[in-house]
């Protein structure tokens, strides 16, 4: 039984490293597109989704939402699926590390915008997307233990 065990926690493994690697193909040079282009996108989507809060709020619907909440939400949930993937390649023992790969890509996105007149820089988009890196690597592991509790259990049976 253990050695099946752990031909078949290999497989799940791989299987994971196989989508994260895929995922982040996808997923990575959408998220540095969108930091890194010389105007940001949300200067075009700010006004009309400052026009859509206004709505709810005349709704007494997520009064507590405010362009600067949103935008911070955006920054921790950007880094949410780039770390989950990272963390799926890297393996679930490693969670610190993507969390700690997806900080420093953040800061070095941030050093970069330092550079685009357009753009601002802030400690807190740091801040925000190490959340987001940490909430992501969090539900990775969760994720893997997950899987591999059900596997063995199927096993057993």
């Amino acid at each position: 039984m253990s050695r099946l065990w752990e031909i078949h926690a290999r497989a799940v493994r791989a299987s994971l490293r196989r989508v994260g690697a895929v995922g982040l193909a996808i997923v990575a040079p959408v998220a540095l597109l969108v930091t890194l282009l010389p105007t940001p996108l949300q200067a075009r989507a700010k006004p009309l989704v400052v026009r859509g809060l206004g709505w709810l709020h005349d709704r007494t619907l997520l009064e507590w939402l405010s362009w600067t909440r949103l935008e911070a939400l955006a920054n921790v949930a950007m880094l949410v699926p780039v770390a989950l993937l990272l963390t799926f390649v890297l393996g679930a023992r490693r969670w610190w590390l993507a969390t700690a790969i997806c900080v420093a890509a953040s800061a070095g996105v941030e050093t970069a915008q330092l550079f685009m007149p357009a753009r601002v820089t802030s400690l807190l988009d740091v801040a925000a997307n190490g959340l987001g890196a940490l909430a992501g690597a969090a539900i990775a592991a969760i994720a893997e233990a997950t899987v591999l509790r059900a596997r063995r259990r199927s096993l057993r049976r």
